[in-house]
């Protein structure tokens, strides 16, 4: 008797054969799959602001409505809005040998493709992807994570009662299952986490040839020019690292800013801690016990090690809603300044010259993000040529990532392809090159045996282009 199929196997072998039997999918198949996941997203908003609150013990409504409904809203109506455009062929011009042959590039499904999503914008970050891989035409699986249960319980419920088995399944448990869906031979994968964990992804896909993108993290630098407002870039600086208390990937992780002009920041940040949370209302809570037991343990080691920590609020605290804190004179070996944060603790380095700030961030992995606060605007190209990053921010922070209209993803270790819009159609697409040969064309003659005079002329021709080219 055959032993029955785990979960993640019989999602998958359902999604497979539907796949299979439909491997191109129309425009309205794949419109009216968008537009259910728009309306789930609508019509389900104030379930997900309280599964979330739930999961991270506090959670500010405004938060959840902005990142995980509204971008993802947002992303599902761009791909509505183009993609009759995106699923038309490109038309490309054949080599002179091969005219009148017609040449195009389309752009079909992969199959079915996966999603392992994180815990910190736990439906923005399951669902933003899923839309330009519904609109792509693909059978789609969803891991969503182990650390947000109430939210991926909900994922689950809703998702099966607006898709069909054969359309999008979503998967729960813990690493268990995550490292099941990456063993499936799938036909692509999206992995957003650790840079430690997306390295054992990307190896599991490899064993089956999965094409994968990953979204990782790393620390992002905000580097403030001597001549910008300290106390703008400190209000701007405190939205992009306090926004979910700092859990987000390309939240700022440290900041370079002018020496004899850190102190005045840290009351510049004080300011806009004030301004902005209040008694602390509205900050997130850190997600879990552990995560929060770790980022004491990082201040405490920077202290330990001669940092000066200033907590930017007087609040008081309790649970899991931790008080931002700035970490002053912090030694590269202190864990702040190794590991990623993903919390509301900002470490403040000062540089003499640009060039030693733009040194110090090269001698770094590559961040996810670079922010830079300049109102020059031709400096400010000049620096942003110097600093190799997923992406980049100019005056401002995270705003980036809500650009539907620009690729998001990271480089070297925070990241490997990108998503959102066009990037997202593409990603989980494949690109196939068609030719539609004409029978008049002179390649017939040229790559046809005999290969004699024809050949000949025709690589004469090419060696006398080049000689023009060297002259």
């Amino acid at each position: 008797m055959q032993a029955p199929l785990d979960p993640v196997s019989r999602a998958f072998g359902h999604l497979r054969r539907a796949a299979d039997a439909v491997p191109v999918p129309s425009f309205d198949e794949r419109d009216d799959r968008l537009a259910r996941l728009e309306r789930l997203l609508v019509d389900h908003r104030d379930a997900f602001v309280d599964a979330i609150a739930e999961d991270f013990s506090v959670r500010g409504r405004g938060e959840t409505l902005t990142a995980d409904v509204l971008l993802t809203v947002d992303a599902v109506r761009y791909a509505r809005r183009h993609l009759a455009k995106w699923m038309e062929r490109t038309p490309a011009r054949p080599h002179p040998f091969f005219l009148p042959s017609k040449a195009f590039v389309e752009h079909l499904p992969r199959g079915v493709v996966g999603i392992i999503a994180p815990w910190n914008y736990p439906v923005n970050l399951a669902l933003g992807p899923l839309a330009p891989a519904l609109a792509a035409g693909n059978r789609v699986l969803l891991k969503p994570s182990e650390l947000t249960p109430q939210t991926s319980a909900l994922l689950a419920r809703l998702v099966a009662d607006v898709f069909t088995a054969e359309e999008v399944v979503v998967v729960t448990g813990g690493a268990d299952i995550a490292r099941a869906v990456t063993q499936l031979p799938l036909d692509a994968l999206l992995f957003t986490g650790s840079t430690q964990v997306g390295r054992l992804v990307a190896e599991a896909c490899a064993k089956n040839l999965t094409p994968v993108t990953l979204e990782l993290g790393g620390k992002s630098p905000a580097l403030v020019h001597e001549s910008y407002d300290l106390d703008l870039a400190a209000e701007r600086i405190v939205v992009g690292k306090l926004f979910n208390a700092g859990q987000t990937c390309i939240a700022p992780d440290y900041v370079l800013v002018k020496k004899g002009s850190e102190h005045r920041f840290v009351e510049a940040l004080k300011r806009s801690v004030a301004k902005a949370y209040p008694r602390l209302d509205g900050l997130t809570g850190i997600i879990n016990e552990r995560a929060h037991a770790r980022l004491l343990r990082i201040v405490e080691d920077a202290k330990v090690k001669g940092a000066r920590v200033e907590v930017l609020s007087d609040a008081v605290t309790s649970g899991r809603v931790m008080a931002p804190v700035a970490l002053l004179d912090v030694r590269p070996d202190s864990i702040a300044m190794q590991e990623e944060l993903f919390g509301p603790v900002l470490p403040i380095e000062t540089y003499d010259s640009m060039d030693e700030a733009i040194s110090r961030i090269a001698s770094r992995p590559h961040p996810p993000a670079f922010y830079y606060f300049d109102d020059d605007a031709r400096r400010a190209d000049r620096i942003l040529a110097r600093v190799k990053s997923g992406g980049a921010c100019v005056n401002d922070t995270l705003v980036h990532f809500a650009q539907e209209s620009l690729p998001f993803g990271g480089v070297g270790a925070s990241g490997l392809g990108a998503y959102h819009g066009r990037q997202g159609f593409e990603t989980f697409s494949h690109a196939r090159s068609v030719l539609v040969a004409s029978r008049f064309s002179p390649a017939r003659k040229l790559m046809a045996p005999p290969m004699g005079t024809l050949i000949e002329k025709a690589v004469s021709a090419l060696v006398q282009g080049t000689r023009a080219l060297r002259r």
